[in-house]
């Protein structure tokens, strides 16, 4: 009997460090449909389970496999490491005003209006974007507006945007029925900039349809900003990570950079539990022009969200 669980464990690990290197190849790749390009999602868990076959191989003397899992591991960090390197440093004067900025999809069952709240005080936020707002969250997060006076609301696309600087000129881009994006011209003292909230629909909605039109605005995403003739940062929930083809081709269009870059992976999404990185995927982004000096981001605590919000710090050049 022990022979055949061995036997049974033994399987269990070559198929598990196949898979694993096979899917850490796969998710390179542009696909025609979300079941294949949902591969590219899970390089942290690629990278963890591989480490753990790593060890078992090894302790097992199966070289071979242990190979196999090396190769895998390779792969992984390849795409993981770069998120932790810090970029060059951009300052070259002190002519720039701070922001704090913070976005959130809130889930729009979620009934954690005044820990939201409360977080949005608590950290001295500027602006924040809170995506999947639905009744009664855009009633709830009016009490934002004893510090953060300026408010636009999208109510079709669920989006609230609460700001202490005015949002001059916002304008709705819609993709589809109600995803889209909020743009707004926004001054902060000597400064400018454009200010994006975006919001993507979930690959597996519409039957398929949600990652079509999630494609045709991260392409359009892509194309718009190709010439910035203006800082800009764009915040939301992309419904996409860092490793898709999607994504590499929206950021190879633009001129913006992400702006988690030097401060890690930062995993923000998981069903049912956002807050362990390991079962986690990077969905939510802040992407800035390259002109704007990023000097913290972060992932803030779960309050009731299946995404964990997003806050930034970052510098914007005086005009």
């Amino acid at each position: 009997m022990k022979k055949i669980i061995d036997r049974v464990i033994f399987y269990f690990f070559c198929i598990l460090s196949i898979l694993g290197f096979l899917f850490s190849i796969a998710g390179y790749f542009k696909y025609e449909q979300y079941s294949l390009e949902i591969t590219s999602s899970f390089r942290l868990q690629y990278l963890l389970i591989s480490l753990c076959t790593f060890f078992l191989w090894l302790l097992a003397r199966r070289y071979y496999w242990l190979l196999l899992s090396l190769s895998t591991i390779a792969i992984n960090l390849a795409f993981i490491i770069p998120w932790y390197i810090p970029p060059q440093q951009q300052i070259t004067d002190t002519k720039y005003e701070p922001v704090r900025i913070l976005a959130f999809n809130v889930l729009q069952d979620n009934k954690h209006y005044q820990d939201t709240i409360k977080l949005v005080k608590n950290r001295s936020v500027d602006i924040a974007a809170f995506l999947e707002a639905k009744p009664p969250w855009n009633t709830e997060l009016l009490a934002l507006k004893d510090t953060l006076p300026y408010h636009f609301s999208a109510e079709k696309l669920q989006i609230e945007i609460y700001s202490r600087f005015p949002l001059n000129n916002p304008t709705i881009q819609l993709y589809g029925d109600y995803r889209g994006l909020v743009a707004s011209q926004v001054t902060v003292g000597q400064s400018n900039f454009l200010f994006v909230a975006n919001h993507t629909y979930s690959p597996l909605s519409l039957e398929n349809a949600g990652w079509q039109i999630r494609n045709e605005q991260l392409q359009g995403i892509g194309n718009q900003f190709q010439e910035l003739n203006q800082p800009v940062i764009i915040g939301g929930d992309f419904n996409v990570t860092m490793w898709s083809y999607y994504y590499r081709s929206m950021m190879a269009n633009s001129d913006l950079q992400n702006a988690r870059k030097g401060f890690g992976v930062l995993p923000t999404f998981s069903k049912p539990f956002p807050q362990i990185p390991w079962l986690s995927i990077p969905i939510d982004h802040f992407l800035v022009s390259k002109d704007i000096s990023v000097t913290n981001m972060e992932t803030e605590c779960n309050i009731g969200s299946d995404h964990l919000p997003i806050l930034m710090d970052a510098l914007i050049p005086n005009q």
